[in-house]
């Protein structure tokens, strides 16, 4: 059993949890909160023995191997390092990271302290990922691909009355881009490949916040345009367009809702999974990196992908003038 801890006492870390006890693959060690009460009422919701208020106490625990982190995107580069530096391997929520650079450096630590480095990203470890590979090698030489994730945000609401919402704050390195657009550069990347070109856009709200945002990939002999929003609830899906035919996507996050359009028919491959089974599949690789030699290859897979996303990520923020009024990464 992988012992871990959890940074973070959000919703989101709940369901990893969850996600986790589905595995049957790790016990849980600790929680941190910057808020001594409110960690210790969520471990004892949770199950978890020990609570911690300092987080270079966690990193040294001995009874704690690996660390899932679940703060603002700001402060994942340096907890995810002084984990790593303190021989945790560690599974980050995404955006895993602020830039590439970032990336390429805690990779390196990673790899030579022997460590487990990888982002919490659904699609790309769900049991969906193989019928959207097969499906889109049914459907002949792609001429398009239209890849959305347009989801109206709950505290928009909130933003709107003049309230603080984390996801609204740049100085957080948050937006759409971060996240929803993310699980779209992951879907066009993992399925279609780097692309040659990226051109890109976004809509900003008054606080500096992207709100909504497209790019277009350009491949050899076809596009893919991409779209993501925080401000309006999308209903088209996605879709990756060949001459033979077409395969849809209901969730891009994912890799779920998947039917093929081919000879005049359409044709269901995978519903939506049960919302327990969202994060298993994170959940379940990132144990089997940890603990096997076999998933070294998938792992080295998925290792190279997290960097090519994060490099167009970049390319787009500098070709839609996303920025963040970051001063310095803090703990």
């Amino acid at each position: 059993m992988i012992r871990l801890a959890v940074v973070g006492t959000s919703a989101i870390t709940e369901k990893f949890l969850a996600a986790c006890r589905l595995t049957g693959r790790y016990s849980f060690s600790a929680v941190y909160s910057r808020d001594k009460l409110r960690g210790e009422r969520f471990a004892a919701a949770n199950g978890i023995e020990k609570s911690f208020s300092d987080l270079r106490a966690l990193a040294c625990d001995p009874e704690t191997d690996a660390v899932y982190i679940a703060t603002p995107n700001v402060f994942h580069y340096a907890q995810s390092r002084l984990f790593l530096e303190h021989g945790k391997h560690v599974i980050c929520e995404k955006p895993i990271v602020t830039d590439v650079r970032q990336y390429d450096e805690l990779s390196e630590i990673s790899k030579k302290n022997g460590l487990v480095y990888i982002e919490a990203i659904m699609s790309r470890h769900c049991r969906g990922r193989d019928t959207l590979l097969s499906a889109v090698r049914q459907i002949g030489k792609i001429s398009q691909a239209r890849l959305d994730y347009c989801q109206l945000s709950s505290r928009y609401a909130a933003y709107q009355s003049g309230g603080h919402v984390n996801i609204f704050d740049m100085s957080l390195a948050a937006g759409t881009l971060m996240d929803l657009g993310v699980y779209c550069v992951y879907a066009a990347v993992d399925l279609l490949g780097v692309p040659r070109s990226i051109s890109a856009s976004a809509a900003f709200l008054p606080g500096g916040a992207d709100c909504s945002g497209a790019a277009v990939f350009g491949y050899d002999g076809f596009t893919a345009a991409l779209s993501y929003s925080k401000i309006g609830q999308g209903a088209a899906g996605s879709e990756i367009i060949g001459d033979r035919g077409t395969v849809k996507i209901a969730s891009v996050s994912q890799y779920a809702g998947i039917s093929l359009v081919k000879d005049g028919g359409e044709t269901p491959l995978l519903g939506m999974p049960p919302r327990g089974e969202v994060m298993s599949g994170e959940a379940l690789k990132f144990a089997g990196y940890i603990e096997s030699s076999d998933e070294s290859g998938d792992y080295e897979q998925v290792s190279a992908l997290t960097h090519n996303v994060h490099e167009c990520m970049d390319r787009i923020k500098a070709d839609a003038g996303i920025k963040y009024p970051i001063k310095e990464y803090c703990i």
